[in-house]
């Protein structure tokens, strides 16, 4: 979910994933990603994920198959 907002948003999402690198060992892991906008107290940015990995195993299969 993270690499998906910067790769395809606009300054603001670069912004929020620099200031989540630069959080370090400032918050807690969790309110870094939720003030980088991922909230992994929900299921979507598990689900997305799951997406993009069902994604790539399909590309695989292709590129093998």
């Amino acid at each position: 979910a993270l690499a998906k907002k910067v790769t395809e948003g606009g300054p603001e999402e670069l912004t929020a994933y620099l200031n989540f690198l630069g959080g370090g060992c400032s918050k807690w892991p969790l309110d870094l990603l939720r003030d980088a906008g991922v909230d992994l107290e929900t299921p979507e940015p598990v689900g997305l994920a799951l997406a993009r990995f069902g994604e790539l195993v399909d590309e695989l299969e292709g590129l093998l198959g």
